[in-house]
C-alpha cells in the first residue's frame, strides 16, 4: 500500500490569483484565465468544514476550493485523495498529521495513534473507499483492508503559509474554528480515496447537506477580507 509523503509539485495559488477566483465566485463572473467550477454548489463535507468550489484555472486545469473550518470540528478520519493538491492558510490555524502505515495482520484493537504514545502504537484500521457519486457520496468497505499506523508527523501551519501533499499520502487535520483555506488541486488520478476508520461502516449512498447562498456570499466575502 503507498504511503509517499513528497508534497506535491503544484505550489501555493498566488495572491491576485485567488484574489481574482474568490471576485469571479462571488459575482459568478469568469474571464479567459479562469472558468465556472463544474459543480458550483458549496457543501458541509464530513471531514468537518464547508467546501465552496471557486473556479478553474484554464492554464494549467487546477480546480480552486475555498474551505471553511466550522466552530468544533475537526478532521476525525485519516485519508488520502484522488490528487495531488496545495492548500494556502487565509485565516487561522491547520495541524496537518502525516502518518506512515503498513499493512495489519492481527486483529483490530482500540487506540488512536495521535493520542497515543510511540510505545503504545498498535492500533488498526479499516481501510474504506470513499467515492464520489451525483449529489454525495458513499463508502466501500468490502474489499477488508486493513492497516496500522507505525508514526506519524505533525506540523503547524499558520495564516500566510502553505502546503503541499501528494494524491497517496494519508494525513490527518484538524483547524481553529474559523479557519479558511484555499485549495487547489490537480486533476483526479483515480475513482476513489481511501478513509482509515474503526468499527462497522455504513456503505450505503449519502446526500450532500447544501449551504445557502448568503452564507456562501459571507464566506466568499470574509476570504477576500483576508487578502486585502
Amino acid at each position: 500500500m503507498p504511503h509517499h509523503h513528497e508534497a506535491t509539485d503544484r505550489g501555493p495559488i498566488p495572491q491576485g490569483l485567488a484574489r481574482s477566483a474568490l471576485i469571479a465566485a462571488l459575482h459568478d463572473s469568469y474571464g479567459d484565465t479562469l472558468r465556472a467550477p463544474a459543480i458550483a454548489a458549496p457543501v458541509a463535507h464530513p471531514n468537518g468544514f464547508v467546501k465552496l468550489p471557486l473556479a478553474l484555472v484554464v492554464e494549467d486545469s487546477r480546480r480552486l476550493f475555498l474551505h471553511v473550518w466550522l466552530a468544533g470540528e475537526e478532521d476525525t478520519q485519516a485519508h488520502d485523495h484522488r490528487w495531488d493538491f496545495s492548500s494556502t492558510v487565509l485565516r487561522g490555524t491547520v495541524h496537518n498529521s502525516l502518518l506512515d502505515i503498513t499493512e495489519a495482520y492481527e486483529p483490530l484493537c482500540d487506540g488512536d495513534p495521535l493520542l497515543s504514545t510511540e510505545s503504545s502504537w498498535s492500533p488498526g484500521y479499516r481501510v474504506v473507499r470513499y467515492e464520489p457519486r451525483k449529489g454525495g457520496y458513499r463508502f466501500d468497505a468490502s474489499r477488508g483492508e486493513r492497516v496500522v499506523v507505525t508514526g506519524h508527523r505533525t506540523a503547524t501551519v499558520c495564516a500566510g503559509d502553505a502546503y503541499g501533499m501528494s494524491a497517496f499520502t494519508f494525513h490527518r487535520a484538524s483547524a481553529l474554528p474559523g479557519t479558511m483555506t484555499l485549495v487547489a488541486r490537480g486533476e483526479p488520478m483515480g475513482r476513489y480515496a481511501r478513509v482509515l476508520v474503526r468499527g462497522e461502516v455504513s456503505e450505503g449512498p449519502r446526500r450532500w447537506r447544501h449551504v445557502g447562498p448568503s452564507e456562501r456570499r459571507g464566506y466568499l466575502r470574509e476570504a477576500l477580507d483576508c487578502l486585502a
